[in-house]
């Protein structure tokens, strides 16, 4: 008690910049915490398995026919390799519908060969219109609709399960009250600092979504019931270009009580699409010009973290600098980073294990001192070209 009342005497004597830092310094810190404990630690410690009742057995509950929905752009190469795997899914009763979206390669032919081995492979082929353009949320429209069953799941021709449980374990996250499904796409073949942005970008997504606050889905990995879809009128007609519809729809229909996190091993599924760094920047953009449309409270979701983080960072470096001639407020400050340090470590060690990741520590760490200054600068220049482009980009 001595110890503190010695403290805010201290305190008391600081000139106003010094309190302004220690007080700066204090509000950050404990943003970050509620953030690593709160959010990003639900994902990490929360138990996502689907609740039994007493006595209950899992696998005695039927399994709802489920319809896969892939677009496909002049994929063959990816559709040859990968398609198989989701078509030998152990799972009693399922579809896969193939959009074939005016590829000018050999994917109808490959499709229609593979059909006659998979009887449950179904393919709409889209023709280029010289006078009418449409981008992705045409063709996911036209497979929702060419859809038999209600339970309807999403993924990129890019992207394969992992093992033939993937189906089983992503319809096993709904039930009467939840109809949709958050999954996670794990990259290869990428730079760990790609890698390492897509899962801080999931811990965003699933830790909101396990507070009661879902705001967003990949389409990569996402389910959803084809009632819904219809309910809500399907996709925002201000949608054009590259707009994210994944973003956007799921934005507008999930609720605390409709939405559920698939963020275990078995729901991920894997992507084996080669990203660029100007993809990427594209893509953020594509995002970020999608949050324009969304819900008022998440047009900026990654903001106030990055932010307090910002704030952070900024406070213990000055704070540091002002505080070298005074050991315990020097302490303060050293044990305020290293203890948002060893709190960051243990989610991130839980998270990789959770989504199946590995190797990304060190990366997640540098990662997440650049991306704040990354972010705000694309923030920027997304506001200002989306008022140029109307917000166009590149066909996801």
């Amino acid at each position: 008690m001595q110890i503190l009342e010695n403290i805010v005497d201290y305190f008391l004597l600081f000139s106003w910049w010094k309190k302004a830092a220690i007080l700066i310094a204090l509000f950050s810190f404990f943003a970050q915490l509620y953030y690593y404990f709160n959010v990003f630690g639900r994902v990490a410690f929360i138990r996502l398995n689907p609740k039994k009742k007493h006595g209950e057995q899992t696998e005695n509950i039927p399994m709802p026919p489920v319809s896969v929905i892939i677009c496909a752009r002049n994929e063959h190469a990816a559709l040859e390799q990968h398609l198989s795997r989701i078509l030998e899914q152990d799972y009693p009763l399922f579809e896969v519908i193939v959009v074939n979206d005016c590829s000018t390669d050999d994917s109808e032919i490959l499709l229609a060969s593979m059909q006659e081995k998979y009887p449950h492979l179904m393919f709409r082929t889209l023709v280029e219109s010289d006078i009418f353009k449409h981008g992705k949320k045409m063709a996911l429209g036209v497979g929702i609709k060419a859809a038999q069953y209600d339970l309807l799941l999403f993924t990129n021709a890019d992207c394969y399960p992992q093992d033939n449980d993937w189906l089983r374990n992503m319809a096993s996250r709904f039930s009467d009250k939840k109809d949709i499904a958050l999954g996670y796409t794990r990259l290869v073949n990428n730079r760990r600092w790609i890698r390492a942005d897509r899962l801080m970008q999931a811990l965003h997504c699933f830790g909101k979504a396990l507070k009661g606050k879902p705001y967003m889905g990949m389409g990569s990995n996402l389910a959803y019931r084809k009632k819904l879809f219809f309910d809500n009128k399907g996709f925002d007609i201000r949608i054009i270009g590259s707009l994210r519809e994944d973003y956007i729809f799921i934005n507008k229909v999930a609720t605390r009580g409709n939405t559920a996190v698939a963020a275990l091993p078995k729901n991920v599924n894997i992507s084996a699409l080669r990203i660029s760094s100007l993809r990427w920047r594209n893509e953020r953009y594509n995002e970020l010009h999608s949050f324009a449309l969304c819900r008022k409270g998440s047009r900026y979701p990654e903001l106030a973290e990055v932010l307090s983080r910002l704030l952070f960072f900024a406070s213990a470096t000055v704070g540091i600098a002002l505080f070298y001639a005074h050991p315990t407020w020097l302490s303060m400050f050293a044990g305020a980073i290293i203890l948002r340090w060893l709190v960051q470590w243990f989610v991130f060690f839980r998270v990789q294990r959770r989504l199946n990741e590995k190797g990304l520590l060190s990366s997640l760490f540098i990662w997440d001192f650049a991306f704040p200054f990354i972010y705000l600068i694309l923030l920027f220049v997304s506001k200002i070209s989306r008022k140029k482009s109307g917000g166009q980009g590149i066909w996801n």
